[in-house]
Order: C-alpha cells, then structure tokens, then sequence
C-alpha cells in the first residue's frame, strides 16, 4: 500500500514538471524562432554575400571566394577604422569599468544621498543614444558647456572639439563612459550585494583596512561581474556606430571612422561594395567572438571563499 501511494503521489509531481517544461518551451520559442532566421539566418546570408562581387541593384552577383577578405588588408579606409575603433575600444571598456566599479564601491557604502546620487547617475543610460548625442553636440560646441565650464576655471576656449582629429575620438570616448557606466555600476551593485557580510566582517577582525578589503575580497569575488562588463563592453565599443553617424559622420579626416561605420557608408552608399561590407562584418564579429574568449581566459570566474 505504502509503494502504491508513493507511485501515485509521484505522478503529479512528474505531470507538473512536464507541464512547467512545455510552458517555459513555449515562453522561449518566439525568441528561439527570431534568433534562427533573423540572426543565425542574416549572419549567413551576410556570410554567403561576402564570398561573391555583390550589388544592390545588379542582377548577376558573381562568386568571388575569398577575394572580399583578401582585400581588406589593403583597405585603407578599413585599416583605419579598424585602428580608431580598437583605440576607442581599449580606452571605453578599461575607463567605464574602472568607474562603474568606483561608484558600485562607494554607493554601496551607507553615505547621505546615495539614492538620488544613484537615480540621477543612471538616468542617461535609459535615455536613447540619438537624444544624448544630440545633447552632447551643444556640449562640445564651440560656445557649448563644455567651453563654458573651463572658462569658469580660467580655461577661455572656443574649441571645436568634434572638428579636431587630437579631440573628436576622446569626446566620443568620454560621451560613451559618462552613458554606459552607470549600467555596468548597477551590475557590481548587484554582485557587491551577494558577497556575504561575514566575509567582511571577518577582514574587519583581522584588521584589513579599505584598500586591503577592496583588493583581497571585493574584487576577487567579484570576478564573474568583472568578466560580464567587460565582455558587454568589448561587444558595445566595437559596434560603436550612432554616436559617430549623428555626431561626426567618421570626421574630421576620418579621425573618428569606426568599422561599424564603414559598413554603413559600403552598404548604403556604395551599392557596389555590398560584398566587401559584408566581408568587414563578418571580420568585426569574429574579431569580438576572440576579444570576448580571450578575456574569460583572462579573468578568471571561479568563486572559492
């Protein structure tokens, strides 16, 4: 009798699970479908139009194998965007880590006002890329904040800064730090969070002081956090594209031409080099593809406490 009840008790249990599964099935088929076909399907159709002299408006595309990537190194255009966008890279995800980290850090400390400081923090990060840009060009105007607020220190400058090939890189840098940072700050708020009080508690005992603290426990545990913004970062800086067709257009002198960029320009401006856009696309996301392997391999996310 006893068996039977167990027998019968476990059916429910079992149907239930099956019918979580089949709901939670049918919750993710409408993005399982859109990523098939229009992600997985656009990234091979972008990979066949790469292998072939393809136009827009021409009716015979010839297949050319791999003459589009054979090209590339002899891009001029693209050598250099591939240049500026790893500089804007390399400078973007090392900074807006740093200071989301430095914000995560002091914010979850218990200090006045740090909920408005935290609200306020991140309101540019829920607003669209388009209207900050368009807010930054009256910033680095020639009589825009920015000159203003040096002018107020001494500094009197009527700096064009987005018409300077030593400026127009870094203020988009410092654009994309002030508005993706405060994502990645709640992210290692989030992560400050799940470390246990005790783990801190017991450095407090020991007597380990701030920085100690930070650099033995808070960073080490914090390392899949680490890895997660930096990988989000890496994806994000080497895509960089409406910051650079609002603001610069890839000016001045090509200064601020980024790869996302001159995809566009071969894509829709040139219907001829449908082929070779494609090609640098295929390129840029094998290049992000290794960038993001290679910084796991770097950081490593294993916990021990």
């Amino acid at each position: 009798m006893t068996a039977k009840i167990v027998k019968r008790g476990g059916r429910p249990g079992g149907l239930i699970a099956a019918s979580e599964a089949r709901a939670g099935l049918l919750f993710v088929v409408p993005y399982l479908v859109f990523f098939l076909f229009l992600q997985l399907g656009a990234l091979a159709f972008a990979f066949w139009v790469s292998l072939h002299h393809y136009d827009l408006i021409a009716l015979d595309n010839p297949f050319v194998g791999v003459e589009n990537y054979l090209k590339l190194p002899g891009n001029h255009d693209f050598l250099i965007a591939l240049r500026n966008t790893t500089e804007y890279a390399v400078v973007v995800v090392v900074l807006q880590t740093i200071a989301a980290l430095i914000f995560a850090i002091l914010l979850d400390a218990k200090i006045k006002g740090r909920n408005f400081f935290r609200a306020t923090w991140y309101t540019p990060s829920i607003a669209s890329s388009a209207v900050i840009s368009m807010i930054f060009l009256w910033v680095y105007h020639p009589t825009g904040l920015l000159n203003g607020a040096l002018s107020l220190v001494g500094i009197h400058t009527q700096e064009a800064w987005l018409h300077d090939t030593r400026f127009a890189l870094p203020a988009l840098m410092g654009l994309n730090i002030w508005t993706t940072a405060p994502t990645f700050m709640l992210m290692f708020l989030a992560g400050l969070q799940d470390i246990p009080k005790e783990v801190y508690e017991a450095a407090q005992v020991d007597g380990a002081g701030f920085l100690k603290t930070v650099f033995s426990i808070t960073l080490p545990l914090l390392r899949p956090v680490i890895f997660l913004v930096v990988a989000l970062g890496i994806i994000g800086a080497f895509q960089v594209f409406d910051q650079v067709y609002i603001m610069t257009e890839g000016g001045p002198l090509k200064a601020t031409l980024s790869v996302a960029y001159l995809i566009y320009q071969n894509l829709f401006k040139d219907t001829g080099t449908v082929g070779i856009a494609c090609a640098q696309a295929v390129v840029l996301g094998i290049l992000i593809f290794a960038l993001t392997i290679i910084s796991r391999r770097v950081i490593d996310v294993k916990i021990e406490y």
